[in-house]
């Protein structure tokens, strides 16, 4: 299965492809099940998952912010890199797409890790701050409101 997910050249492409993404089995049976979606194009690629992870370990980050989970691939990313009392808080409003992220957060073994609200982002995070959770995150991945990227 090719991805072409970074504009990178064709033999930059190739290593990476080769040596940059190490996914579980798990991992990809997510990218592949989500793949068959209509709108499998919102879901991150195995290299910025890999990506994702070694920014996680390298910062030491143990609590973690996710804004746009869909099937949940890049929160099992960030989840199976932090330690073991890491915590990743997930904003998403979909319930359809976040059951098959939870199926496959059980599977690995990180559902512990995983805070999964399901509400609009500028309410959770309202929420968060309401918590008294400002400035506690380590780390954020903000993915969402997709129609808004430049194309």
């Amino acid at each position: 299965m090719t991805e072409r997910t970074l504009p990178l050249d064709d033999r930059l492409q190739r290593y990476v492809a080769a040596h940059g993404a190490r996914e579980t089995a798990l991992q990809r049976g997510l990218r592949r099940v989500t793949q068959r979606m209509p709108r499998a194009s919102m879901q991150i690629g195995a290299v910025q998952g890999a990506l994702l992870q070694v920014l996680v370990r390298a910062t030491g980050a143990r609590r973690c912010l996710e804004i746009g989970t869909f099937t949940g691939y890049s929160a099992l990313a960030v989840a199976l890199a932090l330690p073991k009392s890491g915590r990743i808080v997930c904003c998403d409003v979909s319930e359809e797409w976040t059951a098959i992220a939870r199926r496959y957060w059980r599977r690995a073994g990180v559902t512990g890790k995983i805070d999964l609200r399901l509400a609009p982002a500028l309410q959770t995070l309202d929420a968060l701050l309401d918590e008294g959770a400002a400035g506690s995150f380590d780390f954020a991945f903000i993915d969402a409101d997709k129609t808004n990227y430049a194309g």
